[in-house]
C-alpha cells in the first residue's frame, strides 16, 4: 500500500492491516501488527518525510511479516526514552511485541512530477522518458507525481500469530 506523506498515513496503515489481516489471524496478533505498522509509518512521515509504502504479508507458518519503505537512507535508532518525553518510544514497542524486526537499505526514492502534456517521441540519453500521467483520485493522493525506483530504507517486523 502506498501511502501519503501527511498525518493521514497511519490512520490509513491502521485500516489497511485490519483489511487484509481481517479473521486471517488472532484478534491479538492483528491488534499488535495494526499498533506496530502505524508506530512505523508514524516514524516515517516525521522523520523520512517523504512517501511510504507498507507490505502485509500472511506467512506459511501463521507469522505475519510488514514491510515499511520510505526515501531517507538513515536507520532508526532503538533508544530509551525519558519518563516524560513525547516521543521516542516506537521502535522500543516494535522490539518488545515483535518477534524480530530489522532494517535494510532499498526504501523509496521522493517521487518525480508527473507528465502534464502530450509525450514526445524523442528522449535523450541524459533525459529520463517522461512519467506517467496519474488518474485523478491517485493524483489526488500523490500530488500530481509518481512515485521512483526504491533507494532509501525499509524497516520490518513479524508477529506471530
Amino acid at each position: 500500500m502506498r501511502l501519503p506523506k501527511d498525518t493521514r498515513a497511519p490512520l490509513l496503515a491502521r485500516a489497511f492491516v485490519r483489511k487484509e489481516l481481517g479473521v486471517l489471524c488472532t484478534p491479538e496478533a492483528r491488534d499488535r501488527v495494526e499498533l506496530l505498522a502505524s508506530e512505523l509509518v508514524t516514524n516515517a512521515v516525521v522523520h523520512a518525510g517523504s512517501l511510504v509504502t507498507m507490505d502485509v504479508e500472511l506467512e506459511a507458518d501463521g507469522s505475519v511479516l510488514v514491510e515499511v519503505a520510505d526515501g531517507s537512507p538513515d536507520h532508526p535508532v532503538l533508544r530509551d526514552a525519558d519518563l516524560l518525553e513525547e516521543s521516542g518510544r516506537g521502535l522500543e514497542l516494535v522490539d518488545k511485541l515483535s518477534v524480530e524486526w530489522g532494517v535494510r537499505d532499498g526504501g523509496l526514492r521522493e517521487p518525480e512530477p508527473a507528465a502534464t502534456g502530450a509525450a514526445t517521441s524523442t528522449t535523450t540519453a541524459s533525459a529520463p522518458p517522461a512519467a506517467p500521467a496519474l488518474p485523478g483520485p491517485l493524483a489526488a493522493v500523490f500530488g500530481g507525481r509518481v512515485p521512483r525506483q526504491a533507494t532509501g530504507k525499509v524497516v520490518w517486523f513479524r508477529v506471530s500469530s
